[in-house]
Protein backbone atom coordinates (compact mmCIF):
# COMPACT_ATOMS: atom_id res chain seq x y z
CA UNK A 1 0.00 0.00 0.00
CA UNK A 2 1.34 3.41 -0.96
CA UNK A 3 0.37 6.90 0.04
CA UNK A 4 0.47 10.20 -1.81
CA UNK A 5 3.06 12.63 -0.51
CA UNK A 6 3.62 14.39 -3.84
CA UNK A 7 3.29 18.20 -3.94
CA UNK A 8 0.29 19.44 -5.89
CA UNK A 9 2.42 21.16 -8.56
CA UNK A 10 4.12 17.82 -9.30
CA UNK A 11 0.79 16.01 -9.39
CA UNK A 12 -0.38 18.57 -11.91
CA UNK A 13 2.61 17.82 -14.14
CA UNK A 14 2.01 14.08 -13.89
CA UNK A 15 -1.67 14.44 -14.74
CA UNK A 16 -0.87 16.51 -17.80
CA UNK A 17 1.22 13.63 -19.09
CA UNK A 18 -1.41 11.00 -18.34
CA UNK A 19 -4.06 10.07 -20.87
CA UNK A 20 -6.40 7.11 -20.94
CA UNK A 21 -5.56 4.74 -23.81
CA UNK A 22 -8.17 4.49 -26.52
CA UNK A 23 -10.15 1.30 -26.00
CA UNK A 24 -10.33 1.47 -22.20
CA UNK A 25 -14.02 1.34 -21.27
CA UNK A 26 -15.67 2.28 -18.00
CA UNK A 27 -19.23 0.99 -17.51
CA UNK A 28 -21.77 0.95 -14.69
CA UNK A 29 -24.96 -0.93 -13.89
CA UNK A 30 -27.26 -1.46 -10.93
CA UNK A 31 -25.95 -4.41 -8.95
CA UNK A 32 -29.21 -5.36 -7.25
CA UNK A 33 -31.76 -3.39 -9.21
CA UNK A 34 -35.03 -3.12 -7.35
CA UNK A 35 -37.64 -0.56 -6.38
CA UNK A 36 -35.82 2.49 -5.00
CA UNK A 37 -37.20 5.11 -2.66
CA UNK A 38 -35.67 8.33 -1.30
CA UNK A 39 -32.78 7.32 0.99
CA UNK A 40 -32.75 3.72 -0.30
CA UNK A 41 -29.31 2.16 -0.57
CA UNK A 42 -28.41 2.04 -4.28
CA UNK A 43 -25.51 -0.25 -5.12
CA UNK A 44 -23.69 0.33 -8.40
CA UNK A 45 -21.33 -2.17 -10.02
CA UNK A 46 -18.49 -0.48 -11.89
CA UNK A 47 -16.32 -2.22 -14.48
CA UNK A 48 -13.08 -1.11 -16.14
CA UNK A 49 -12.31 -3.08 -19.30
CA UNK A 50 -9.10 -2.81 -21.28
CA UNK A 51 -9.98 -3.33 -24.94
CA UNK A 52 -6.84 -1.52 -26.07
CA UNK A 53 -3.72 -3.28 -27.40
CA UNK A 54 -1.63 -1.84 -24.54
CA UNK A 55 -1.38 -2.34 -20.80
CA UNK A 56 -3.53 0.08 -18.79
CA UNK A 57 -2.14 1.17 -15.43
CA UNK A 58 -4.04 3.12 -12.80
CA UNK A 59 -4.05 3.93 -9.09
CA UNK A 60 -6.81 2.57 -6.85
CA UNK A 61 -7.39 4.48 -3.63
CA UNK A 62 -8.30 2.75 -0.40
CA UNK A 63 -11.00 5.40 -0.09
CA UNK A 64 -12.87 5.28 -3.39
CA UNK A 65 -13.86 8.96 -3.26
CA UNK A 66 -10.42 9.82 -4.66
CA UNK A 67 -11.06 7.59 -7.68
CA UNK A 68 -14.75 7.99 -8.18
CA UNK A 69 -17.43 10.61 -8.53
CA UNK A 70 -21.05 10.53 -9.67
CA UNK A 71 -22.92 13.06 -11.76
CA UNK A 72 -26.65 12.63 -11.10
CA UNK A 73 -29.10 14.96 -12.82
CA UNK A 74 -32.82 15.45 -13.11
CA UNK A 75 -34.56 15.35 -16.49
CA UNK A 76 -34.29 19.16 -16.49
CA UNK A 77 -30.49 18.81 -16.20
CA UNK A 78 -30.31 19.98 -12.59
CA UNK A 79 -27.34 18.37 -10.83
CA UNK A 80 -27.97 16.78 -7.43
CA UNK A 81 -25.75 17.92 -4.53
CA UNK A 82 -22.91 15.86 -3.12
CA UNK A 83 -23.63 13.97 0.08
CA UNK A 84 -22.26 15.23 3.37
CA UNK A 85 -20.25 12.01 3.71
CA UNK A 86 -18.56 12.58 0.34
CA UNK A 87 -17.74 16.22 1.10
CA UNK A 88 -16.23 15.26 4.46
CA UNK A 89 -14.07 12.49 3.01
CA UNK A 90 -12.81 14.38 -0.03
CA UNK A 91 -11.80 17.40 2.07
CA UNK A 92 -9.96 15.53 4.81
CA UNK A 93 -6.40 16.71 5.22
CA UNK A 94 -4.63 13.35 5.36
CA UNK A 95 -2.50 11.07 3.17
CA UNK A 96 -4.33 9.16 0.43
CA UNK A 97 -3.36 5.49 0.43
CA UNK A 98 -3.51 3.67 -2.88
CA UNK A 99 -2.22 0.67 -4.79
CA UNK A 100 -1.18 0.49 -8.42
CA UNK A 101 -3.04 -1.91 -10.70
CA UNK A 102 -2.56 -2.88 -14.31
CA UNK A 103 -4.92 -4.43 -16.82
CA UNK A 104 -3.53 -6.32 -19.78
CA UNK A 105 -5.45 -6.28 -23.08
CA UNK A 106 -8.77 -8.07 -22.61
CA UNK A 107 -8.71 -7.93 -18.80
CA UNK A 108 -11.38 -6.38 -16.61
CA UNK A 109 -11.55 -5.01 -13.07
CA UNK A 110 -14.81 -4.45 -11.20
CA UNK A 111 -15.81 -2.95 -7.87
CA UNK A 112 -18.91 -1.64 -6.11
CA UNK A 113 -20.08 1.70 -4.77
CA UNK A 114 -23.14 2.98 -2.94
CA UNK A 115 -24.55 5.92 -4.86
CA UNK A 116 -26.00 7.44 -1.68
CA UNK A 117 -22.50 7.94 -0.29
CA UNK A 118 -21.73 10.33 -3.16
CA UNK A 119 -24.96 12.23 -3.81
CA UNK A 120 -28.05 13.15 -1.82
CA UNK A 121 -31.35 11.92 -3.27
CA UNK A 122 -34.31 13.16 -1.24
CA UNK A 123 -37.09 13.47 -3.81
CA UNK A 124 -38.89 10.94 -6.03
CA UNK A 125 -38.42 11.25 -9.76
CA UNK A 126 -36.36 10.06 -12.71
CA UNK A 127 -32.62 10.77 -12.68
CA UNK A 128 -29.74 10.27 -15.09
CA UNK A 129 -26.66 8.73 -13.47
CA UNK A 130 -23.11 8.95 -14.80
CA UNK A 131 -19.92 7.85 -13.05
CA UNK A 132 -16.51 9.48 -13.39
CA UNK A 133 -13.37 7.41 -12.76
CA UNK A 134 -10.02 9.10 -12.09
CA UNK A 135 -7.15 6.69 -12.96
CA UNK A 136 -4.55 9.03 -11.44
CA UNK A 137 -6.74 9.96 -8.44
CA UNK A 138 -8.78 13.08 -7.94
CA UNK A 139 -6.75 16.04 -6.68
CA UNK A 140 -7.21 19.78 -6.38
CA UNK A 141 -5.61 20.24 -9.76
CA UNK A 142 -7.56 19.53 -12.92
CA UNK A 143 -7.55 15.81 -13.71
CA UNK A 144 -9.30 14.11 -16.59
CA UNK A 145 -11.73 11.33 -15.64
CA UNK A 146 -12.98 8.40 -17.69
CA UNK A 147 -16.74 8.73 -18.13
CA UNK A 148 -19.18 5.85 -17.93
CA UNK A 149 -22.40 5.05 -19.73
CA UNK A 150 -25.66 6.58 -18.48
CA UNK A 151 -28.23 4.89 -16.24
CA UNK A 152 -31.86 5.82 -15.71
CA UNK A 153 -32.69 5.84 -12.02
CA UNK A 154 -36.35 5.74 -10.93
CA UNK A 155 -37.08 6.84 -7.36
CA UNK A 156 -40.55 6.01 -6.06
CA UNK A 157 -42.51 8.49 -3.90
CA UNK A 158 -42.57 6.62 -0.60
CA UNK A 159 -40.98 3.81 1.33
CA UNK A 160 -42.92 0.80 2.51
CA UNK A 161 -43.25 -0.05 6.17
CA UNK A 162 -41.73 -3.49 5.57
CA UNK A 163 -38.50 -2.05 4.17
CA UNK A 164 -38.12 0.21 7.20
CA UNK A 165 -38.65 -2.71 9.58
CA UNK A 166 -35.65 -4.61 8.19
CA UNK A 167 -33.39 -1.63 9.02
CA UNK A 168 -34.32 -1.27 12.70
CA UNK A 169 -32.38 -2.72 15.63
CA UNK A 170 -35.05 -4.59 17.57
CA UNK A 171 -33.21 -4.05 20.88
CA UNK A 172 -32.50 -0.31 20.67
CA UNK A 173 -34.95 0.89 18.02
CA UNK A 174 -32.08 2.59 16.17
CA UNK A 175 -31.37 2.25 12.46
CA UNK A 176 -28.81 -0.47 11.72
CA UNK A 177 -25.83 0.64 9.63
CA UNK A 178 -23.30 -1.55 7.87
CA UNK A 179 -19.74 -0.96 9.05
CA UNK A 180 -16.40 -1.66 7.29
CA UNK A 181 -15.64 -4.68 9.47
CA UNK A 182 -13.02 -7.27 8.42
CA UNK A 183 -14.40 -10.54 6.97
CA UNK A 184 -13.99 -12.60 10.15
CA UNK A 185 -15.82 -9.98 12.22
CA UNK A 186 -18.68 -9.90 9.70
CA UNK A 187 -19.04 -13.67 10.06
CA UNK A 188 -18.82 -13.46 13.85
CA UNK A 189 -21.48 -10.70 13.90
CA UNK A 190 -23.80 -12.80 11.71
CA UNK A 191 -23.44 -16.00 13.74
CA UNK A 192 -23.93 -14.19 17.05
CA UNK A 193 -27.02 -12.48 15.66
CA UNK A 194 -28.41 -15.91 14.75
CA UNK A 195 -27.62 -17.24 18.23
CA UNK A 196 -29.71 -14.41 19.68
CA UNK A 197 -32.43 -14.68 16.99
CA UNK A 198 -31.80 -11.05 16.03
CA UNK A 199 -32.98 -11.36 12.45
CA UNK A 200 -32.39 -7.80 11.29
CA UNK A 201 -28.76 -8.03 12.42
CA UNK A 202 -28.49 -11.49 10.88
CA UNK A 203 -29.53 -10.08 7.49
CA UNK A 204 -27.35 -6.95 7.76
CA UNK A 205 -24.26 -8.47 6.08
CA UNK A 206 -26.04 -11.28 4.26
CA UNK A 207 -26.39 -11.03 0.48
CA UNK A 208 -29.93 -12.39 0.44
CA UNK A 209 -30.23 -11.91 -3.31
CA UNK A 210 -27.25 -14.21 -3.99
CA UNK A 211 -28.52 -16.85 -1.56
CA UNK A 212 -31.93 -16.78 -3.21
CA UNK A 213 -30.30 -17.44 -6.59
CA UNK A 214 -28.34 -20.49 -5.39
CA UNK A 215 -31.34 -22.58 -6.38
CA UNK A 216 -31.47 -22.75 -10.23
CA UNK A 217 -35.27 -22.67 -10.38
CA UNK A 218 -35.50 -19.65 -8.08
CA UNK A 219 -32.73 -17.95 -10.05
CA UNK A 220 -34.57 -18.35 -13.39
CA UNK A 221 -37.78 -17.05 -11.89
CA UNK A 222 -36.01 -14.13 -10.22
CA UNK A 223 -34.17 -13.02 -13.36
CA UNK A 224 -37.39 -13.09 -15.39
CA UNK A 225 -39.35 -11.09 -12.79
CA UNK A 226 -40.18 -7.40 -12.71
CA UNK A 227 -38.74 -5.08 -10.04
CA UNK A 228 -41.90 -5.38 -7.94
CA UNK A 229 -41.87 -9.18 -8.19
CA UNK A 230 -38.19 -9.31 -7.21
CA UNK A 231 -38.86 -7.23 -4.11
CA UNK A 232 -41.69 -9.54 -3.16
CA UNK A 233 -39.51 -12.62 -3.77
CA UNK A 234 -36.74 -11.22 -1.55
CA UNK A 235 -39.21 -10.50 1.25
CA UNK A 236 -40.70 -13.98 0.92
CA UNK A 237 -37.23 -15.53 0.95
CA UNK A 238 -36.37 -13.67 4.16
CA UNK A 239 -39.62 -14.86 5.72
CA UNK A 240 -38.84 -18.44 4.67
CA UNK A 241 -35.36 -18.13 6.17
CA UNK A 242 -36.86 -16.97 9.44
CA UNK A 243 -39.24 -19.94 9.38
CA UNK A 244 -36.32 -22.25 8.45
CA UNK A 245 -37.99 -23.45 5.27
CA UNK A 246 -34.94 -22.81 3.05
CA UNK A 247 -31.12 -22.82 3.43
CA UNK A 248 -31.30 -24.84 6.64
CA UNK A 249 -27.55 -25.08 7.33
CA UNK A 250 -26.94 -21.35 7.63
CA UNK A 251 -29.84 -21.12 10.10
CA UNK A 252 -28.63 -23.75 12.57
CA UNK A 253 -27.78 -22.24 15.96
CA UNK A 254 -24.39 -23.37 17.28
CA UNK A 255 -23.78 -23.87 20.97
CA UNK A 256 -20.27 -22.58 20.35
CA UNK A 257 -18.09 -21.66 17.40
CA UNK A 258 -14.48 -20.84 16.59
CA UNK A 259 -13.11 -18.98 13.59
CA UNK A 260 -10.15 -21.08 12.47
CA UNK A 261 -9.03 -19.48 9.21
CA UNK A 262 -9.50 -16.19 7.35
CA UNK A 263 -8.23 -15.46 3.86
CA UNK A 264 -9.02 -12.47 1.68
CA UNK A 265 -7.90 -10.36 -1.24
CA UNK A 266 -8.97 -6.73 -1.68
CA UNK A 267 -12.38 -7.84 -2.99
CA UNK A 268 -12.98 -11.52 -2.08
CA UNK A 269 -12.84 -13.25 1.28
CA UNK A 270 -13.18 -16.72 2.79
CA UNK A 271 -13.70 -17.49 6.47
CA UNK A 272 -13.72 -21.00 7.96
CA UNK A 273 -15.57 -21.59 11.21
CA UNK A 274 -15.80 -24.72 13.34
CA UNK A 275 -19.28 -24.90 14.85
CA UNK A 276 -20.68 -27.27 17.47
CA UNK A 277 -24.36 -28.12 17.77
CA UNK A 278 -25.63 -29.68 20.98
CA UNK A 279 -28.21 -32.48 20.97
CA UNK A 280 -29.49 -34.53 23.95
CA UNK A 281 -27.04 -37.43 23.48
CA UNK A 282 -24.21 -35.98 21.41
CA UNK A 283 -22.61 -32.86 19.94
CA UNK A 284 -22.34 -32.51 16.18
CA UNK A 285 -19.32 -30.72 14.70
CA UNK A 286 -19.45 -28.96 11.33
CA UNK A 287 -16.95 -26.84 9.42
CA UNK A 288 -18.53 -23.86 7.70
CA UNK A 289 -16.81 -21.93 4.94
CA UNK A 290 -18.30 -18.50 4.30
CA UNK A 291 -17.56 -16.65 1.06
CA UNK A 292 -17.60 -12.86 1.15
CA UNK A 293 -17.43 -10.05 -1.35
CA UNK A 294 -16.36 -6.48 -0.61
CA UNK A 295 -18.51 -3.66 -1.93
CA UNK A 296 -17.27 -0.16 -1.25
CA UNK A 297 -15.47 -1.08 2.00
CA UNK A 298 -18.24 -3.37 3.35
CA UNK A 299 -17.98 -7.18 3.29
CA UNK A 300 -21.08 -9.28 2.52
CA UNK A 301 -21.62 -13.05 2.82
CA UNK A 302 -22.85 -14.27 -0.56
CA UNK A 303 -22.33 -18.05 -0.27
CA UNK A 304 -21.32 -20.80 2.14
CA UNK A 305 -20.37 -24.49 2.31
CA UNK A 306 -20.76 -27.00 5.13
CA UNK A 307 -18.69 -30.12 5.86
CA UNK A 308 -19.74 -32.60 8.56
CA UNK A 309 -16.71 -33.34 10.74
CA UNK A 310 -18.29 -35.84 13.15
CA UNK A 311 -19.70 -36.06 16.65
CA UNK A 312 -18.42 -35.76 20.20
Amino acid sequence: MKKILIPFFLLFSVNLLFSTPKGVEFSIRFFDKKIYFPYSKITIKLEITNNSPDEFRFKLSESRVFNLDFDVRTLTNQKLPCSRQYITQINQNQPVFFRELSLHPGEQYSFFAHLNEYVTITEPGVYIVKALFYPELKTRTKTTPVESNLLNLHIRPSVGVREIQWQIDEETGEVLKQQPLPPDEVVRYTIEARQKSQWNKFFLYLDVESLLQKDPARRRRYLLSSEEERMRMLDEFKENLMRQRVEGDILLIPQEFEIIKTEYTPDEGRVQVMQKFAYPDYTEVKRYTYYLQKRDRVWFIYDYEVVNIGTE
